[in-house]
This record gives C-alpha cells, sequence and structure tokens, in this order.
C-alpha cells in the first residue's frame, strides 16, 4: 500500500520503491536525467575529497609536485582522468539544460534537448579520448 506514492511497509518498502524508480528512469528521460545529474554530483564531489586527500599527503610526504605530477601521468591515472572528465561532462551539460529550464526556454522540448546535449558530450567526449589515448598506450 502506498500513501501519495510514499512506499509503507505493506507496498513492499524501500525495495519496491528503488526497483520502482528504476523502471521508471529507464523510459522516462527526465526521471534518466535526474538520477544521472545526482550520480555524476556525488561522484564529482568524491573526486575532489580524494584529490585534495592525495594532493595534501603527497605533500606531507615531501613529494614534490613534479613527482606528483609523473604519478599522475601514468596510463591508470589518465584512464581514470577522462572517466572524471566524461562525469564532469554529463553533470555540465545537464546543468545547462536544466539552467535553461528554470529560464522557461524548452520545458516542452526535454527529451529532445537532453538527448541532443548527451550527443554533443558523446562526440566532446570521443574526442578527449582520441587526444588523450596515444598517451595511454604509449604509456603502458
Amino acid at each position: 500500500m502506498t500513501l501519495e506514492g510514499i512506499p509503507t511497509r505493506k507496498g513492499g518498502g524501500f525495495g519496491e520503491y528503488v526497483r520502482r524508480t528504476a523502471k521508471a528512469s529507464l523510459r522516462e528521460t527526465g526521471t534518466f536525467a535526474y538520477v544521472m545529474h545526482r550520480i555524476t554530483g556525488i561522484l564529482l564531489t568524491l573526486y575532489l575529497f580524494i584529490h585534495i586527500g592525495a594532493m595534501s599527503l603527497a605533500r606531507i610526504q615531501g613529494q614534490s609536485f613534479e613527482e606528483l605530477m609523473a604519478t599522475f601521468r601514468q596510463p591508470m591515472f589518465l584512464l581514470i582522468d577522462w572517466f572524471i572528465f566524461l562525469g564532469v561532462l554529463i553533470h555540465g551539460l545537464n546543468g545547462i539544460r536544466l539552467i535553461l529550464f528554470d529560464l522557461g526556454i524548452g520545458i516542452r522540448r526535454q527529451a529532445t534537448i537532453f538527448w541532443g546535449l548527451m550527443a554533443l558530450g558523446g562526440l566532446v567526449a570521443l574526442t578527449g579520448l582520441v587526444i588523450i589515448l596515444p598517451e595511454i598506450i604509449g604509456g603502458v
């Protein structure tokens, strides 16, 4: 049993709510965009804390900036950087879409705008991968 869309114990609880939301996110562009925006936001925030921690730890251990950058230029870190770039693209482009909606632009064409921006992001991400791939392959 649910009360205005909020699951109760008899309605399957939180697990049922998650399953229903996951199904909706696959069918509805707005829900999918919402979920992707939240996931990328959380991951980028996590990355920020990890980055600050790694830089601080290296500094405490007496590692020079040049040594630290040499570590971060290894192929594994370059690939991680590309995934971070991908997250920034998704989050940023969806943020642009949200700003447009706040201004009252394109509200009725939500799906078209979202997928158009994601296609643009995909092209930019592939271009970035093509640029960084020689460094990743060459560094192995």
